[in-house]
């Protein structure tokens, strides 16, 4: 596994799409709403292949995915009860690039796939999106990086406009450096803009949990991004008992912290290392960890509910 971030930076899609053309496949990882998706559809509007998507979202079994994958190609694989000999046979003899879209609840369906699609369709480059990596023979990692405030700034002020609306310069920096540098994020604020000020909206953004009960109207597609907190609990339904406990103690640090912190104040057995390849722990060069603000709120949320202090629902 070669991990492309090590750039210190998102790779741009021209210079994916030429890494693409090693044979190796690439998952491009990150939290939620951080645009893996889009830099996907951005690297294959830059090949000159024909371009092939999967999402995978619809799967519920790792053994679900050939079918899912046949069925978005729309590939008759014939008779009997397992698509992948037809799927293969179809794509051997083509070239092309094949996005696999949202793997990281099926990765070892997804792996396995991408194992055999390798051995028996040399022509076709392997693109996937998740919020873990796969973990296959020779597999490209490209973290993608949320955006600095001062790009946040400006995708917010482009997005309220884009609604009929104009944001003050000193509200969108204001607002901007209060969520995580993420596309969803930005959209989520700027609809709920429609309806309320900015001066209440960062009221809520400032208030423990707040920003789970303003930022809720999101794109009818994907479903998991609805919501901001659908968008990150997808993630939590992810984790074992171990890391979804650890992801809740680790929202007591309101900034940064390093490992030997973590292992001063907690009984850690591999939760962290588990939580940052899931892209809910993000780290940097310096070997520090950070909670998203708004994974740790979320995580905050869990620690109220494990202590029976809160409930989601209102009960």
């Amino acid at each position: 596994m070669r991990n492309v971030s090590d750039l210190g930076r998102t790779p741009a899609p021209a210079e994916l799409a030429e890494l693409l053309g090693s044979g190796r496949p690439m998952t491009l990882t990150g939290p939620p709403g951080v645009g893996k998706s889009y830099l996907a559809a951005q690297v294959a509007r830059t090949t000159r292949l024909p371009v092939r998507r999967a999402d995978l979202s619809v799967c519920r079994d790792p053994a679900q995915v050939p079918r899912a994958v046949a069925d978005a190609l729309r590939i008759d694989t014939g008779p009997g009860p397992d698509p992948l000999p037809g799927l293969l046979r179809a794509l051997a003899p083509q070239r092309g690039l094949l996005v696999l879209d949202t793997c990281e609840h099926v990765p070892a369906g997804c792996a396995e796939l991408v194992a055999r699609l390798r051995d028996a369709c040399p022509g076709i480059q392997l693109l996937a999106t998740s919020r873990r990596p796969l973990d296959t023979a020779d597999e490209l990692l490209v973290g993608v990086r949320p955006m600095t405030p001062e790009r946040t700034e400006e995708l917010l002020l482009e997005q309220t406009a884009a609604h009929g609306m104009q944001l003050d310069k000193p509200w969108a920096h204001l607002l901007a450096r209060h969520i995580d540098g993420d596309p969803l994020s930005v959209v989520l604020i700027a609809r709920a803009l429609r309806e309320t000020g900015p001066r209440r909206l960062f009221g809520h953004l400032t208030t423990s949990g707040g920003r789970f009960t303003v930022l809720t109207d999101g794109p009818a597609e994907p479903a998991r991004h609805r919501t901001l907190w659908q968008a990150i609990e997808w993630s939590h339904e992810l984790c074992g008992r171990g890391e979804r406990l650890m992801w809740a103690c680790l929202s007591a640090f309101s900034g940064s912290f390093t490992r030997d912190q973590v292992e001063l104040l907690f009984d850690v057995h591999g939760e962290l290392d588990l939580l940052a390849r899931s892209s809910i722990v993000l780290s940097d060069a310096t070997d520090r960890f950070c909670l998203p603000l708004s994974h740790r709120e979320y995580g905050r949320q869990q620690m109220r509910i494990l202590s029976g202090l809160y409930d989601p629902d209102g009960d």
